[in-house]
């Protein structure tokens, strides 16, 4: 028998480059940490949304919107309870995703609570209690006050608040559309004259 000469081709096994390695890495820890802090997210947010849906519940409007705190004696300490800005503001993020269905909830229930549940008392609560602070709902809830005093028949109340305004809140430019547009319907309400 004649001696046949296998000639095998060189076996090239794959290696990849520690760059490649590192690169991998990185993005790894990168997916796990964003998992990580969406995970807790989620169960804070949830927990906020719980606290605002049992203030709800109660008929504690302002709480179920902002949050309030109470006493632990037990443990020495206030205890922060969600509402539902807090939902909302924990997803308000463009880089979070997914967001939860529970952020599209708050946000309905912060509007049904602005615009159908809140009073004069609870709006003129609130923004006396955030005058001079940071807080991205006082235009908001400021403006809607000047529409419970317009209906409440406290025409004067509810100028003051619709030409104020724009110098208070030059940044809410639906805000202070909206406002003119009150301002221009209250001027041409014959009983507010």
């Amino acid at each position: 028998m004649a001696a046949q000469t296998q000639t095998q081709a060189p076996a090239h096994s794959f290696k990849p480059s520690r760059s490649l390695i590192l690169i991998a890495g990185a993005i790894l820890v990168f997916v796990f940490t964003y998992v990580l802090a969406w995970w807790d997210a989620y169960r804070l947010s949830s927990t906020y949304m719980e606290d605002a849906n049992a203030s709800y519940a109660d008929g504690r409007y302002l709480d179920a919107l902002l949050g309030y705190e109470t006493y632990d004696d037990a443990e020495g300490q206030y205890v922060q309870h969600g509402g539902y800005t807090y939902v909302q503001r924990i997803w308000s993020n463009d880089r979070a995703f997914p967001v939860p269905d529970d952020a599209e909830r708050a946000q309905k229930a912060i509007d049904e609570i602005v615009y159908d549940r809140l009073t004069i008392d609870e709006a003129e609560q609130f923004v006396q209690e955030n005058i001079g602070r940071s807080n991205p709902y006082l235009g908001m809830i400021y403006l809607r006050l000047g529409e419970l005093y317009e209906e409440d028949g406290q025409f004067r109340d509810a100028e003051d608040i619709y030409e104020s305004f724009p110098d208070l809140f030059p940044q809410e430019t639906a805000l202070i559309e909206r406002a003119r547009q009150d301002l221009g319907r209250l001027q041409q309400n014959p009983e507010a004259g």
